[in-house]
């Protein structure tokens, strides 16, 4: 700790604690029994052994973090609080939804939380029993507020938050596909676009010149970094928000990124080029380069999953990243951009003006 500056406040650790005094009031110790701690660390050990183990339990609740990070990255909300937690006393069988989310016009929204996945890219779809979609709006009509699904379907890494009514079976149940999901997708309303912009896009790192460079035998770029330069085509981008939000793009959009390009300078190394660009381009002059969403996640998994190992449950939102499409300038970005909104109901994508 520096001299002079204050030492941080431990945080109380209100959530251990509960738990802690659960453990004592099940098994009959006073709180103030020496032994209490031990007890429950022996207790716990093997409750936690088995959660790690269990992989459904793990990856359902990376997913539940993930729906978070996305919401507070794509910014377009009021607030967002974890509602299954705590104790819930009613006159019903009912069950509290993972979130409450208030949308940037004040409604609200109960979210259910799921992740989906099939082997099979064309055969994506998921059902609920009738008896956990019931307990689920049992809760959401005691308090009032609408009941939402928003599905990860972890195949394609796409979000969609749907009404569940819309989907319910002649049972009770409910079954829906990806297709259906997201023709009824509302994840619009917590700003999830379809960003495009003009192929390709280009990333050079230039070798610096003060270093030895050169190429091997084998064909390999042997230099230091001296710089780092992004293009729209050919025109680079130099406006600190353009090539940020271009970064953003060539890293974890959808397009595929090609192997290196050497740059000479005489005979030793000047640099190298990368660059994306869709893998069957439009012939309109720009292309989707990926949901905000899409993009979003890819992220994440960069920061939660190893393999088909989950490394961490939490990852880091990035509410920086999507602002400022906000308030983008068309007209003058060196970085053309279009924006696509998807309406619920509709398979139209309606798309901002962009640069001619």
């Amino acid at each position: 700790m520096t001299k002079g500056m204050p030492a941080q406040t431990q945080p109380k650790a209100f959530d251990l604690l509960a738990s802690l005094a659960a453990f004592a009031q099940r098994e009959g110790v006073a709180l103030n029994d020496p032994t209490l701690i031990d007890r429950f660390m022996t207790d716990a050990r093997p409750r936690l052994e088995m959660a790690l183990s269990d992989a459904a339990l793990i990856h359902g609740s990376r997913i539940e973090r993930l729906f978070e990070a996305t919401v507070l990255t794509l910014g377009r909300y009021r607030m967002l609080k974890t509602e299954d937690i705590g104790r819930v006393h009613g006159s019903g069988a009912s069950r509290a939804p993972d979130f409450r989310v208030v949308l940037d016009d004040g409604a609200q929204w109960l979210v259910e939380v799921k992740n989906v996945r099939s082997d099979k890219p064309l055969r994506q779809r998921t059902s609920m029993s009738a008896a956990y979609l019931n307990s689920l709006q049992c809760y959401a009509d005691m308090v009032g507020t609408p009941l939402r699904l928003a599905i990860f379907w972890s195949l394609w890494n796409i979000w969609t938050i749907i009404p569940p009514e819309r989907f319910r079976r002649s049972d009770g149940g409910l079954r829906v596909t990806m297709q259906e999901a997201v023709m009824a997708n509302e994840f619009g309303r917590l700003g999830e676009v379809i960003i495009m912009t003009r192929p390709p896009l280009r990333l050079v790192l230039d070798a610096d010149r003060k270093m030895p460079r050169k190429l091997s035998p084998e064909g390999l770029a042997e230099f230091m970094i001296g710089a780092a330069r992004m293009y729209s085509g050919d025109t680079e981008l130099t406006d600190p928000r353009d090539r940020r939000l271009a970064q953003i793009l060539f890293l974890f959009g959808d397009w595929t990124v090609g192997e290196p390009i050497a740059r000479m300078d005489g005979v030793e190394i000047g640099g190298v080029e990368f660059v994306a660009q869709p893998e069957e381009p439009s012939d309109q002059g720009f292309d989707g380069i990926g949901w905000a969403s899409r993009i979003f996640s890819r992220y994440y998994a960069a920061q939660t999953v190893d393999g088909d190992q989950v490394i961490q449950l939490h990852g880091k939102a990035v509410p920086e990243w999507f602002a400022p499409l906000g308030a983008w300038d068309f007209k003058n970005s060196r970085l053309p951009l279009w924006l696509g909104h998807i309406e619920p109901n509709s398979d139209r994508i309606k798309a901002e003006p962009g640069p001619d």
